[in-house]
């Protein structure tokens, strides 16, 4: 099995074991990186770092890992608690085309699409002297005419696909919760085709959210180890870990990442790779598989209800 960290790097801070993007809260970048580099270097682990333009200044100089592309659009205010933060990239909003204040990537004509990931990715390649290949779109959002753009700037891998829903941001409610990477079509990006793009899900749990640390305060961290191994016991050739670097400020989400690796690495035939190293996968037909759930199961994920897991389709 292939496992890939990409790590969302942006600003912000961890209040009441939630990341809040606050503009303002360097460290996110700074002290984030740097922790979570530490955590992936003692056990080999490799990182892609989907980096947005406005924070490449602030990241830790002489990386090892890798370098992505992450792209939040427009720009707009919202609220979290009593916490008011800004979604959009100050560096993007000065120096791109776009008509538009909304924080949705799709909403964007290609044209602009294309003038945001192009210009982005320039100004990774002046700060970092290296040229992006792995992409993560803010919010998740993209559409045929992301694929396009990020085609037209040579981008080879996307890591936007999440859980197999469609809110009001997003849609990727046609791909499967397990779903393996895949080339998509240039009809639909939801569907396998043959475009030179590789599209890499993040790895969904059963009640159909990402494997992510940061949703450990509210399912459990056996809930991560069960999806970790319902992937790894059908012999699944990718896991894909997604994370926000600021949450790497926090002790215990800091604390949570190393658990998660050390209890990854101890297993057989696991390799870390960056997402850029992850090719195509075929012949794989994945199914649910409740044994590693059940295992696991704890008063928090109890408390979500019957009801609630099965409204998130499971069994799709």
């Amino acid at each position: 099995m292939d496992v890939i960290i990409v790590a969302h790097t942006e600003f912000g801070f961890v209040h009441s074991r939630k990341v809040i993007p606050s503009k303002s809260a360097v460290d996110g970048v700074k002290k984030g990186v740097s922790n979570l580099t530490k955590i992936a270097d003692k056990y080999n682990a490799k990182v892609t770092f989907a980096v947005m333009p406005e924070v490449a200044k602030y990241f830790p100089k002489d990386t090892s890992h890798e370098i992505g592309l992450h792209i939040h659009s427009g720009w707009g205010e919202f609220n979290d608690g009593d916490f008011k933060f800004q979604v959009g990239d100050a560096y993007l909003r000065e120096h791109s085309m776009q008509s538009l204040t909304s924080t949705v990537l799709r909403d964007f004509s290609y044209e602009e699409q294309l003038d945001m990931i192009k210009t982005g990715k320039d100004y990774l390649i002046d700060i970092f002297g290296i040229e992006p290949e792995t992409f993560v779109a803010g919010k998740w959002s993209l559409n045929n005419d992301t694929v396009k753009a990020l085609i037209k700037t040579r981008l080879t891998r996307d890591c936007s696909a999440t859980d197999h829903q469609n809110p009001s941001v997003y849609d990727w409610s046609k791909i499967p919760r397990i779903c393996m990477p895949y080339h998509p079509s240039p009809s639909d990006y939801q569907k396998k085709g043959d475009l030179p793009l590789l599209i890499i899900p993040v790895s969904q749990m059963i009640y159909g959210g990402n494997v992510n640390p940061e949703v450990i305060p509210i399912y459990g961290f056996a809930w991560l180890k069960a999806c970790f191994l319902e992937y790894y016991m059908q012999n699944m050739p990718v896991f894909h870990i997604c994370l926000h670097s600021p949450c790497m400020t926090d002790q215990y989400f800091v604390s949570e990442m190393d658990n998660f690796l050390k209890f990854i690495s101890k297993h057989k035939n696991i390799n870390f790779k960056f997402a850029s190293e992850i090719e195509e996968s075929e012949g794989v037909s994945p199914k649910t598989n409740i044994q590693p759930y059940i295992s696991g199961l704890n008063w928090k994920i109890a408390k979500v209800g019957i009801k609630a897991i099965q409204s998130r389709g499971i069994c799709k």
